[in-house]
């Protein structure tokens, strides 16, 4: 069965903290990994293509992977657009509806950097070349961590906010933190969404649930190699012994009595 994989990036800029390290990726390294990855034999899709596979409507090709982004920094404008322009590769960013042109205000007092969120004509413009955008609730809620009715707000609010400023229907959405529940994939369903990212690493086929896709977290220090490895094996994990225990485990399910 035809798997896809999907990249999670949130930064695409040189570091600011320690803390931001995980989540900030240079730009040069960015299109390496690209680069890398194109010269590897992968075919970038978007999230639309990736609906029809688990819909049964799309065959894609082996070696298929969309990038996504979430929380929609300015580097993703100023930085990761030109790059993905040059290549005419799509991607998908998920917008924090409620801070557009504002900053990071989640992530304040915790020892990251404050960042600036992109506006929406910035949006606008990204819109017309490839770029696919998606929810990620209003205030960049933890939605296992909050009524149903305020979780039902903040995602119903994000997605009309964005396809009224669009003009056109959005369909994807990612659960900020990665916190999701059987009452969060229920209310992103029927505010009309079609798919929904995780942060659970691992990849994608034709049987996936469409509300809980699943994402390799790409780092802010991972190398075109390591990338391919946590590609190859399915993992957020970026050890050279990750093949021995992939191999091992594969090994151990066909022991009798496993």
């Amino acid at each position: 069965m035809v798997r896809c994989d999907i990249l999670m990036y949130h930064m695409v800029s040189e570091p600011q903290t320690s803390l931001d390290a995980r989540f900030a990726i240079p730009p040069q390294r960015f299109a390496a990994q690209i680069d890398s990855l194109l010269g590897r034999g992968y075919h970038f899709v978007s999230l639309d293509q990736i609906l029809g596979m688990v819909n049964g409507q799309t065959n894609l090709p082996d070696r298929s992977v969309a990038i996504t982004f979430d929380d929609g920094y300015l580097d993703n404008y100023e930085n990761a657009f030109p790059i993905l322009q040059q290549r005419n590769i799509p991607a998908a960013i998920f917008l924090v509806s409620g801070l557009m042109g504002d900053s990071n205000r989640w992530m304040h007092g915790r020892g990251f950097s404050e960042r600036a969120l992109m506006n929406w004509p910035q949006v606008r413009e990204m819109a017309s070349h490839r770029i696919t955008f998606g929810g990620h609730t209003v205030n960049h809620a933890r939605l296992t961590e909050v009524s149903a009715d305020q979780a039902r707000r903040e995602i119903e609010d994000n997605r009309a906010a964005i396809a009224d400023r669009l003009g056109t229907q959005i369909d994807h959405f990612a659960y900020p933190y990665g916190a999701l529940n059987e009452t969060a994939v229920k209310l992103v369903r029927e505010a009309g969404y079609r798919t929904a990212c995780s942060t659970r690493p691992g990849p994608n086929r034709a049987d996936t649930n469409p509300y809980v896709l699943r994402r390799i977290e790409v780092y802010g220090d991972d190398t075109p190699a390591q990338l391919h490895r946590k590609l190859v094996f399915g993992t957020n994990e970026r050890a050279l012994t990750v093949p021995l225990r992939y191999y091992w485990d594969r090994l151990k399910s066909r022991l009798p009595g496993n």
